[in-house]
């Protein structure tokens, strides 16, 4: 980011919103004590605090019987290999060797990750977990050219953030080290260094074999014709989401998936939730047209990307296709807007515009404290795990999508007109 005057002056504005609302929460947060809590956490309360990071390493403890224990057994072999790691750091497998997980039913495994966390050695595992997932988004905010103070600043606003605090981290959700890895694999695909530029294929591939939907960063590379490393992306990308299913089931244990991720999207009572498009369209629409109407999102989203010029669009677009179009998405998605936020700090410019993107980031990277003193700082919002919070960050986050196709038809109409001009 160039430093001038007139173009660090809405990023200043993101980082005073951002860390106003930050500050006020943690003043008021003994006022408002457990409620306050409950307010801003998913689904208002601790009932399931943690408990992705635990339900993950109970499925890993089933072996390649994985994606027989249910729906919820829908992330990927390479995925579960990784809590699988993790449970013999703590020594979840040796702790619960006696216990035959894969015939648990999920409400069983549910109520057993409380009592995981209180085992020996497994609170300070997932201590560790945070951390190390942590220091990536650190390790990403190191690549700005922004000055010690505005990392510094920025790094607060991220980390405290409600889809990193209060929403990956919460729950120990993996999206902590996926939305990090595809941050770095985009501050360092045009990096000078060849190594950093071949970590940055890696680091795509192994997020896309813990979580598919990465693989869409693949379009980066296709749109700028670098033919080579779109090809040893999809080598990469090969090794590191079809070989661990030797582990997990193989060709059974990939159809298990497929079927469990079918399954998944199918389920009623994610049918009414603005975290994703096909559950935002079906607030007006039936869901059969939710259905229908979604491949026709990506579709735009596909048409957006490769036919913008603007760096900070683009990288939206890109965004919005990991966030908000996988089914049953939650909070900790929005980490994925990290990738415009980081394109917006390097080309912003001062013009009237830039200043209504700072607000709209400012409202997904921080805590909504203002809108939570306006509604009382109200829990439930009526709608499956939409809660007040939830709702304002993706309201957010939506609202910085349709802002800038509307820029992005804006400036093509101009420019049109430009080209017109000059044919006349």
């Amino acid at each position: 980011m160039h430093l001038q005057k007139n173009n660090v002056r809405p990023f200043h504005l993101f980082l005073a919103l951002s860390l106003v609302c930050l500050i006020l929460f943690a003043l008021m947060l003994p006022w408002l004590g457990q409620k306050g809590m409950d307010w801003v956490v998913m689904e208002n309360n601790s009932d399931f605090e943690s408990a992705d990071y635990t339900l993950c390493q109970l499925f890993a403890l089933c072996g390649d019987e994985v994606y027989h224990c249910g729906v919820d057994a829908c992330y990927s072999p390479l995925a579960y290999g990784f809590f699988a790691l993790l449970g013999r750091i703590g020594g979840l497998d040796r702790l619960l060797a006696d216990v035959d997980v894969a015939s648990l039913s999920y409400q069983e495994m549910i109520a057993l990750t409380g009592d995981i966390l209180a085992m020996p050695y497994q609170m300070l595992t997932y201590l560790m977990y945070t951390i190390f997932g942590v220091l990536l988004y650190l390790l990403a905010v190191d690549t700005l050219d922004i000055g010690k103070t505005g990392k510094r600043l920025l790094a607060l606003s991220i980390v405290c953030s409600v889809p990193l605090l209060f929403g990956a981290a919460e729950r120990g959700n993996l999206t902590l080290y996926v939305a990090a890895m595809t941050l770095l694999a985009y501050r360092w695909k045009d990096d000078e260094s060849p190594v950093k530029r071949e970590l940055a294929l890696l680091l795509i591939a192994a997020a896309a074999g813990l979580k598919f939907y990465p693989a869409f960063l693949g379009l980066m590379y296709l749109r700028e014709k670098r033919w080579k490393e779109a090809a040893r992306l999809i080598v990469y990308g090969a090794l590191f989401v079809f070989v661990p299913f030797a582990f997990y089931g193989g060709v059974d244990g990939l159809l298990s998936l497929l079927k469990n991720l079918s399954q998944l999207t199918a389920s009623t009572p994610y049918s009414h939730r603005i975290q994703f498009f096909q559950g935002l369209v079906t607030f007006v629409l039936p869901q059969k047209a939710g259905k229908l109407l979604s491949p026709f999102f990506l579709l735009a989203l596909f048409v957006l990307f490769f036919g913008s010029r603007n760096r900070v669009r683009r990288a939206t677009y890109l965004a919005a296709m990991l966030a908000l179009f996988p089914p049953n998405s939650y909070r900790y998605m929005l980490l994925f807007f990290l990738l415009p936020l980081f394109a917006w700090i390097e080309d912003e410019d001062s013009s009237k515009g830039e200043y209504v993107t700072a607000v709209l980031f400012s409202c997904i990277f921080s805590v909504p404290v203002f809108f939570g003193i306006l509604t009382r700082f109200r829990l439930n919002f009526g709608y499956y795990t939409l809660t007040y919070v939830e709702a304002f960050v993706y309201l957010a986050a939506w609202a910085l999508l349709g802002y800038q196709v509307i820029r992005g038809l804006m400036q093509w109409r101009k420019e049109r007109k430009l080209c017109r001009a000059k044919t006349v």
